[in-house]
């Protein structure tokens, strides 16, 4: 078995997260004595990111016992055992200290387990049990609360023991942070705890952001983005996810000053840096949301070409380079590339010589089966706002002899009323990097991108949003 496993993260709480700890180098060893299990195979594995990756794959003989030693100790974090063929599994710590260590448990049991040979996986476990007692009063108490204020009553005696609960475990974890400073199981504590806010004072609204900017500001303040094991945490991904993707404004002018947060604030930890930087990138390759290819291209801009990611071969650094460039041109906000095409008598028309409000340009091609089922909403869309001060710009991609379907093609969809176009050499590629259609643009007067890579089902609505925030702009600057 090779590759990643996912499995569900259940920090905490949930079926249970059972942990142990790794050494030294040399004699490392990690034994799993499991009863009621029939399997003769245990994988080991390990979180890094958002993914679990398999480290090996264990044999046992008597299909009870199974050992684990690697061939150098392995680096800190957390790691698991899957059990096969449930997917069931058992995780434990592995840290700088311990050598040698062991877990006993029943498959079909996991909420006991007994470790020896590594004290810090046992306060773990304990930990585990501790706040696994205590979320099953709390849950028992708000649920009488809940209970109460349906009735529209008030359960003061309840409010009150839950309160104290919180107060229980707040000091128990505090006093574990202070006795046990450099233990992996404080990282996981610290790492979850709630950034405390002060009180501000001000009108209703102005406190409301002065909060959100402070805990934006102080997220990341109770984990040491310096620590080897944070990569194999399984919290680091959710946190940076939730950061990113919930606390973060996400325009894509806003999501650059948070990569760039993210990122500066990993810097010290090549192995979690190296991830986000390659995950940011693949992410917004992939991502066919509007605009957001900017970001693709502010990464290689910023990043990858200014060897910040020594590990890219060139090969694959300069294919980056070359999207990054045919992206370049056309992200939204830029003036689109001045390109010249070509209607049917062989006239030329010049992008930017065509005088109006708004221009739509629509890349596409005869024989392409969405163009065909997007064309009859972008042929109303035209009739509908021509008035407007839309003027459509069609530019069929087909070059060299094919150049000639474009024309019959027009007229079958009804482009008749657009200004179409081709080139049969394709040279507005060299400014414009068509390489799929239809592509459209939505253009202002000065030949701004406005929006792009719409659906041409949708034109017509975001079109008029685009005209209803523009006549908002301008009644608010009066």
């Amino acid at each position: 078995m090779s590759g990643s496993i996912r499995l569900q993260l259940l920090l905490f709480f949930g079926l249970v997260l059972f942990t142990a700890y790794a050494g030294m180098s040399q004699g490392y060893t990690v034994e799993f004595d499991i009863r009621n299990y029939q399997s003769d195979t245990l994988i080991v594995g390990n979180y890094f990111g958002e993914k679990q990756l398999v480290k090996d794959t264990l044999i046992s003989k008597n299909k009870s016992k199974f050992v684990w030693t690697p061939d150098k100790r392995p680096e800190q974090g957390m790691y698991l055992v899957l059990l096969k063929p449930e997917n069931t599994f058992v995780q434990f710590l592995v840290n700088d200290r311990d050598k040698k260590f062991s877990l006993n448990f029943d498959a079909k049991d996991l909420l006991n387990i007994k470790i020896k040979g590594s004290e810090e996986n046992q306060l773990f476990y304990d930990y585990l049990t501790f706040l696994k007692d205590k979320r099953v009063l709390a849950d028992t108490l708000r649920a009488k609360i809940d209970r109460a204020k349906k009735e529209n009553k008030e359960d003061k005696v309840s409010d009150e023991q839950l309160d104290k609960l919180d107060k229980e475990v707040k000091k128990y974890q505090s006093e574990f942070i202070a006795k046990y400073p450099e233990s992996l199981v404080t990282m996981l504590i610290r790492a979850n705890l709630d950034i405390e806010i002060p009180e501000f004072t001000g009108p209703e609204d102005t406190i409301k952001y002065r909060r959100y900017y402070y805990y934006k500001k102080h997220y990341f303040d109770n984990i040491n983005p310096t620590h080897p094991a944070l990569i194999r945490m399984p919290f680091l991904h959710q946190k940076v996810d939730y950061y990113v993707n919930k606390l973060s404004n996400q325009q894509p002018d806003s999501l650059v000053h948070t990569i760039d947060f993210v990122l500066n604030w990993l810097e010290p930890n090549p192995e979690a840096y190296r991830y986000y930087l390659a995950d940011f990138l693949n992410k917004y390759a992939q991502m066919k949301m509007v605009g957001y290819d900017a970001l693709y291209v502010y990464l290689v801009d910023n990043y990858y070409t200014k060897g910040k990611a020594s590990w890219v071969n060139e090969e694959n650094l300069k294919k980056m380079k070359e999207n990054a460039d045919d992206l370049r041109p056309i992200l939204i906000g830029k003036k689109m590339p001045d390109i010249i095409t070509y209607k049917e008598d062989k006239t030329p028309v010049r992008l930017l010589d065509i005088k109006s409000p708004y221009t739509v340009v629509i890349f596409w091609a005869p024989d392409c089966g969405h163009c065909k089922k997007i064309m009859p909403a972008v042929v109303d869309f035209y009739k509908k706002n021509k008035d407007k001060g839309v003027t459509m710009l069609g530019i069929c991609t087909k070059s060299g002899d094919k150049t000639e379907t474009c024309w019959p093609a027009v007229k079958e969809k009804g482009m008749e009323d657009f200004i179409n176009t081709a080139d049969e050499y394709g040279r507005y590629n060299l400014k414009v990097r068509i390489k799929s259609t239809p592509k459209i643009f939505i253009l202002d007067e000065n030949k701004e991108i406005i929006i792009k890579d719409i659906p041409g089902e949708d034109i017509d609505r975001i079109f008029n949003e685009i005209l209803e925030f523009e006549e908002k702009k301008r009644v608010e600057k009066r």
